[in-house]
């Protein structure tokens, strides 16, 4: 059975929290306060591995995600306004 994409919820987070992910209600939560476009990619890519990996190390997720963030933002991809 094929899982559907994450339900994305954007609230402000406890202190400098950018984004959480919740395995149970498959959803991740991003705070609007984060500064930057590529910041924000960023998170979003974060918090979309602990998803996939939910095993996975946070110094794995993050070295995974900023790599991936850099080849996506090398690439061009920016959040249309």
């Amino acid at each position: 059975m094929k899982r559907r994409p994450p339900k994305v919820i954007v609230r402000q987070l406890p202190g400098n929290t950018g984004g959480l992910a919740c395995k149970e209600t498959n959803t991740i939560e991003i705070d609007p306060r984060i500064v930057g476009q590529q910041e924000t990619l960023r998170v979003y890519i974060h918090e979309a591995l602990h998803l996939a990996d939910w095993k996975a190390s946070e110094v794995k997720v993050d070295r995974v995600s900023r790599e991936i963030t850099a080849v996506l933002w090398k690439q061009g991809y920016r959040k249309k306004r």
